[in-house]
């Protein structure tokens, strides 16, 4: 699941018109995964509506996504103690130096009835808050009151985009808003103004519900001009760097060499470099490897002193993984002759687990099973590679298995799959398709027939120690 949070400060105000500051989060409640580089790039090729089909599956199944809503809240006296301005959109504040607190949550139990009504016309305004919401003088945010109302007027085409259904509130509402392309309403009498003296059942302010601004005694220059700290582009990603697993610092450096090999001219890839060594100069240095060059560019001066900022642990994603199935899903390939015991074994494991399985085989449709009986699959292996499951398990027959061996799709599976850090169930005739391709068992390839248990253990994480035999790092 992914992780959402504001990059802009907001305030809060309460009834006595104190505000204090406060960013929003959103925090999955089964935790965070993710996908390694070579992994989401074959995901993006074998189904580009993955994950959009993945939560519709468990909107469907009532396996409904939740994520809780957090906020971090601070005083403008502890916001001058930060070692950065928290206006400045491009810095975070660490939770180890204001902790979230979870005041709501969200829960996605139903898909939309029309996509195209409630999807394709939503609005989202960051002018638009309830009382009680307020702004700050983030300066990224102050031109996006302005412009989003502007985006939405462009792409919906009217100024009433609010009475669409999907955008409409949905308690009383009433304003002077009158006609204008589209006006579902039918306003009457002769005033589309506040105060007025003509027609006393028109709105009115409400000074205590609706909406007002903190009262803050800020100076004009104090909102025109940025802190100096706006300027300092390196400490937050050093901090960040550092504060990341061994395995997590491998896959930024790849990443970047990814990317920046893709440069055409060689003077971009070395301003790239440079700047990386005001980051963190181990991170320049296994980049500027995988790039292939043999003399470290120079860094270019910062415009502000880089600060020496402590690890933040809640920056990482491997460290705050959740040991559980839930939300996840687990491939089984099958074939004719596959052992049922088996295939139920795991089955029935992985979906007390709270796992979704999917049975897939080299034919959609049925397999017939060495007991004789048949078993629908759900998915065509050439069309469902590894990619697209957490774990894999894979029960054939000897048979089935040779014939498998020399089908490029079921060596991809097995191949991407431990490949990928994957967790991989196996029997006999798993066994041999593994040796097929050319795999070496570690202890995240388990027997299925002596431990199940132990397979969806280990199905709940990455196998990391593994990754230094199938691929080079930078």
């Amino acid at each position: 699941m992914i992780e959402g949070f504001g990059i802009h400060s907001f305030r809060l105000v309460n009834a006595a018109g104190e505000s204090t500051f406060v960013k929003f989060h959103w925090r999955p409640k089964l935790g965070l995964q993710s996908t390694i580089w070579d992994e989401a790039v074959k995901i993006a090729g074998a189904d580009p509506d993955f994950h959009r089909r993945d939560m519709f599956e468990s909107i469907s199944a009532g396996d409904f996504p939740e994520w809780d809503l957090a906020v971090q809240l601070f005083s403008q006296e502890e916001a001058d103690t930060f070692p950065f301005d928290h206006l400045d959109a491009t810095k975070l504040i660490q939770e180890e130096l204001v902790p979230l607190q979870v005041i709501g949550r969200m829960v996605l139990n139903r898909w939309p009835d029309n996509f195209f009504a409630e999807t394709e016309q939503v609005a989202f305004c960051p002018s638009h808050v309830v009382p009680g919401i307020d702004f700050s003088n983030d300066p990224l945010l102050q031109g996006r009151l302005f412009s989003y109302l502007d985006t939405q007027l462009s792409r919906l085409g009217s100024p009433n985009f609010h009475q669409i259904p999907v955008n409409a509130p949905q308690c009383p509402f009433a304003n002077h808003q009158r006609d204008g392309h589209m006006q579902m309403a039918q306003p009457t009498g002769r005033v589309a103004y506040e105060p007025n003296t003509l027609a006393m059942d028109s709105p009115r302010e409400q000074p205590k519900t609706g909406f007002r601004s903190a009262a803050v005694d800020e100076t004009g220059a104090k909102g025109r001009i940025r802190a100096e700290s706006f300027a300092d582009h390196y400490s937050q990603a050093r901090q960040f760097y550092i504060s990341q697993t061994d395995y997590e610092q491998a896959h930024l450096a790849s990443a970047l060499v990814f990317e920046l090999s893709k440069l055409e001219h060689p003077h971009i890839r070395a301003a790239m470099v440079g700047h990386l060594r005001n980051i963190e100069e181990n991170l320049a240095q296994r980049v500027a490897f995988g790039l292939g060059m043999d003399d470290l560019p120079q860094a270019p001066t910062p415009a502000v002193a880089v600060q020496v900022l402590a690890p933040s642990p809640a920056l990482q994603l491997i460290g705050k993984m959740k040991d559980t199935l839930e939300g996840r899903a687990i491939g089984i390939l099958v074939a004719d002759g596959s052992d049922a015991a088996s295939i139920d074994a795991a089955k029935k494991a992985a979906t007390v687990a709270g796992a979704k399985v999917k049975l897939v085989a080299a034919k959609i449709g049925e397999v017939k099973l060495a007991d004789g009986s048949l078993l629908k699959v759900d998915a065509q292996l050439a069309g469902t590679p590894s990619v697209l499951f957490d774990a894999v398990a894979i029960i054939l027959s000897n048979e089935a298995a040779a014939l498998l061996g020399k089908e490029a799709a079921a060596i991809d599976f097995v191949r991407d799959a431990f490949g990928h850090l994957k967790a991989v169930g196996i029997d006999k005739g798993g066994e041999a398709l593994l040796k097929a391709a050319g795999i070496e068992p570690d202890s995240g390839v388990v027997v299925i027939e002596d431990n199940v248990g132990s397979f969806i253990a280990a199905a709940k994480t990455r196998q990391w120690s593994r990754e230094v035999g199938v691929r080079s790092l930078a």
